[in-house]
């Protein structure tokens, strides 16, 4: 079923953005220091990234629901949806700018790139798993 396979992926990606927060916030240290704001600002920015990721999921379980009753899916719905995404990010951007002694604007821009990562890295590795069997074979 379609929306048991978008919460798994939700849940792996909230799960593996936890490592990424780790890292990102390890390497501020190196970087920048001990700041709480830049911890705060990725737990902005992925509460966001989960907030508008369940947006998604939301819009898109509506649309296909909506296609199984009238055959029909709405332009108009996507859309909204889509700007209703970016306008979320964009007030958690904006609050962070404003609120910059608080929130490190990068750190919550960070976690905006996790999705990329994971699953850059889980098609490459992916394809060296698959690589090395064949070796074997």
């Amino acid at each position: 079923m379609p929306e048991d396979v978008m919460l798994r992926e939700l849940k792996m990606l909230a799960k593996r953005s936890v490592f990424l927060n780790l890292a990102a916030y390890l390497v501020s240290v190196i970087v920048l220091g001990v700041t709480l704001s830049f911890a705060l600002g990725l737990l902005l920015g992925t509460a966001v990234l989960i907030g508008t990721l369940l947006l998604m999921r939301y819009s898109l379980l509506r649309m296909a629901g909506e296609a199984k009753r009238t055959g029909v899916t709405s332009r108009r719905r996507w859309q909204l949806f889509y700007a209703l995404r970016l306008l979320l990010f964009g007030a958690a951007f904006a609050a962070a700018l404003l609120l910059r002694r608080y929130l490190s604007p990068v750190g919550v821009a960070v976690p905006m790139l996790y999705p990329r990562l994971i699953y850059t890295a889980g098609a490459v590795f992916h394809r060296r798993d698959s690589d090395s069997r064949m070796k074997k074979r």
